[in-house]
């Protein structure tokens, strides 16, 4: 019994599994505290208490209230990437399409309950702390207009877009209009959008607009599809 315990300790595995979900715990938490009560209002004590974990096994993995938030800024803005990245394989062989889907997947995601919910906190305590609003920024907003911007590169590889477009300031317009407008519909307490045809149907409507004024006549919409 004691060797198997010794080669249990020694393997690691169990330690790093409990590690990792114990790290989950910490992070599902914070995000939630921080979401509903807001920054200045949540302590690392709250946090532990909730969790059910000791206040320095917090303080281990995060050395400041304000580390912790970033990690959950960090680690919120890294979901949606792996979330809505498109595989090579379909950026390669329909752009368009791939620059579609991305757009709907992130739409999902920005108007979760817990993105609206940190975002509501970013937008009321910005002001006292503006360092955590420039790391949200780098850390969600920003990966987010740069995949946008890849995508509709390869879009223009592919000969669909006009000549003259410019990739990058025409990326951070399509998010703005297919991302922050309902976003930030919601954040005003707005509620539309909650249904996935609502969405759908948005989605749809701001696509045809906007590729009407960027695709190179007459190329197609996703999935061949025009004005798509």
């Amino acid at each position: 019994m004691a060797d198997q315990d010794r080669k249990r300790k020694n393997s690691g595995r169990p330690d790093s599994r409990m590690s990792e979900e114990l790290d989950a715990l910490i992070l599902k938490t914070a995000t939630r505290l921080f979401g509903e009560q807001g920054y200045a209002a949540t302590s690392v004590e709250q946090i532990a208490a909730v969790a059910g974990v000791g206040k320095q096994t917090i303080y281990r993995r995060h050395p400041s209230k304000e580390n912790l938030f970033k990690t959950v800024i960090a680690e919120l803005g890294n979901s949606f990437l792996l979330a809505a990245s498109p595989s090579d394989e379909m950026v390669s062989s329909d752009p368009l399409q791939a620059l579609y889907k991305t757009m709907r997947m992130l739409l999902d995601l920005i108007l979760s309950p817990e993105t609206l919910s940190l975002s509501r906190t970013f937008i009321g305590e910005g002001w006292r702390f503006p360092d955590l609003v420039n790391h949200a920024g780098a850390h969600i907003f920003d990966p987010l207009e740069k995949l946008a911007c890849k995508l509709l590169t390869a879009v223009s590889r592919a000969g669909l877009l006009k000549a003259d477009c410019n990739l990058e300031e025409t990326s951070q317009m399509l998010a703005t209009l297919c991302l922050g407008g309902p976003h930030q519909q919601m954040l005003f307490g707005r509620r539309i959008l909650t249904t996935a045809k609502e969405r759908d149907d948005y989605l749809d409507h701001a696509w045809r607009a906007f590729m009407t004024g960027i695709l190179a006549a007459p190329a197609p919409g996703p999935s061949g599809k025009k004005g798509r």
